[in-house]
């Protein structure tokens, strides 16, 4: 499968190293420097941002949109100085990340700046949103912020109509599915924040945690993805909370986001809890996983992200700890990983013949998700993501070198064909969904196809063989 990964060809900044895309080092200066002061010095060097380091969160920034928005026409008196204005705890990037990963911080936090921090605290530059620009990037930017100030979800759900479409002209500007996936990731987050805000008012941090699961969580959601939710309370909660989740679902409905059909939703007593109840429950789970659905909500927490609220009351890092405690759990997460490959046979029937359908992210895609949950806790990786999940276990003793490189290109392979069919059928006016017509597929794509069921079935094998001769190692908690 090498050199067919999902992202070959696109030459583009998003697949160089933010420390490659630098103009030069960052433009800094004084916090008690006078505003007029920092925008002369942005002026002389032909720069959109200054850098100010503060004592107490590493460096603050301010940019030209602060001076428009902050002094132009906040009316204030450009000798103050610029920490008055500056944004004082600024996100930064490290050097080594990919472009398109500085991209999705970018959109993530609605911001057009990133200060390039080294992990030991070095200043190495700024990377700007036009060293990574391209029509389809800008375009989500402007989607975002307009999703991010919508008036009323009337006007909510009229904007979110334009998210597949940019998402089909993100798959003709051939971006890498993964980049799509977390794009489309960012802007599901966006509405879902700004639902909530609409519903019970965007003044103060609500007293609670909005919970986003699946996909949507793990950063790689596809038009066909819905929308699994979870609510942490921080007191006690009340019917007046099951209504406004109610209200919000329907609005992510309208929008074109539809909640789970198997219910993992917060409308449901099952996904609406306080935190010492979640974690009562977690305990629960883990001292008898065949009972009460627990090896699929653990697996729901474990992939879990804070959306909306307050981020104090995320029950994901209790659900991961809870895990490696329990290697009996664990050992039944790998089982599962590596048990299902009923669909892989079934899928070798249909791909020798090219008749029938086959369910991509069943047949395929689920049990590279699956193992990669496994093996990235069992390593102790606090990501959610499947890739990076890959990446950490990968050479542990858990994941070989190779079976996790084999995992990451069948991935990248696997959601490449998924994006380009769900785009296909949204153009088309039919529901995304991932179901293929294998005599419609492209020769090319049932090849990839079929070799990426086929190293995923053998990796599946490998790791059941390693597992009943106990040649893995213990998990250290």
């Amino acid at each position: 499968m090498t050199g067919h990964s999902a992202g070959q060809g696109m030459q583009s900044p998003a697949m160089r190293r933010v420390r490659d895309l630098l103009r030069g080092p960052a433009i800094v200066c004084d916090g008690r420097a006078t505003i007029r002061d920092a925008a002369k010095l942005m002026t002389d060097a032909g720069r959109r941002a200054v850098v100010i380091p503060t004592e107490t969160t590493g460096f603050g920034i301010f940019t030209e949109g602060d001076l428009r928005a902050r002094v132009v026409v906040g009316g204030i008196d450009s000798n103050q100085p610029v920490s008055t204005v500056m944004t004082p705890s600024a996100v930064t990037v490290d050097p080594d990340r990919l472009g398109a990963d500085a991209v999705t911080d970018m959109l993530e936090y609605g911001l057009r700046h990133l200060p390039v921090v080294t992990e030991a605290g070095a200043l190495m530059g700024v990377l700007e949103l036009s060293d990574l620009l391209t029509s389809a990037t800008n375009q989500g930017f402007e989607l975002r912020a307009a999703l991010a100030t919508a008036q009323d979800d009337s006007h909510l759900i009229e904007t979110a109509r334009a998210v597949p479409v940019l998402v089909t002209e993100l798959v003709a500007s051939r971006v890498s599915p993964l980049d799509i996936g977390a794009t489309l990731a960012v802007l599901i987050d966006v509405t879902v924040r700004r639902a909530i805000e609409l519903v019970v008012g965007g003044d103060e941090r609500p007293d609670f945690a909005w919970l986003s699961l699946g996909s949507v969580a793990r950063r790689e959601a596809l038009p066909s993805s819905d929308i699994d939710s979870a609510l942490v309370w921080g007191g006690e909660s009340h019917h007046e909370g099951a209504d406004a989740a109610k209200t919000i679902h329907d609005i992510l409905d309208l929008c074109g986001f539809p909640r789970d059909t198997k219910n993992a939703v917060a409308t449901q007593a099952r996904f609406a809890r306080t935190l010492p109840q979640w974690r009562t429950a977690l305990r629960k789970w883990v001292s008898n996983p065949y009972q009460d659905q627990a090896l699929v909500m653990l697996s729901m927490l474990a992939d879990a992200r804070v959306v909306a609220g307050d981020p104090a009351l995320d029950p994901r890092p209790a659900a991961l700890d809870q895990l490696r405690l329990h290697p009996a759990v664990m050992r039944l997460l790998l089982r599962e990983a590596v048990g299902d490959k009923a669909k892989l046979h079934s899928f070798k029937d249909v791909m020798t013949r090219r008749t029938g359908t086959v369910d991509l992210k069943a047949s395929a895609v689920q049990p590279i998700v699956n193992i990669a949950r496994w093996a990235g806790i069992s390593v102790g990786a606090r990501t959610s993501s499947t890739l990076e999940r890959l990446k950490a276990a990968a050479g542990s003793g858990f994941l070989l070198d190779d079976d996790a490189q084999v995992l990451i290109e069948s991935f990248e392979v696997l959601q490449q064909i998924r994006v380009r069919h769900q785009t296909d059928q949204f153009s088309a006016g039919r529901p995304p969904t991932d179901e293929v017509v294998i005599a419609e597929l492209t020769p090319l794509s049932r090849s990839l196809l079929s070799n990426a069921v086929r190293e995923v079935a053998g990796v599946q094998r490998r790791l059941e063989y390693a597992a009943s001769a106990s040649a893995l190692p213990d998990i250290d908690p």
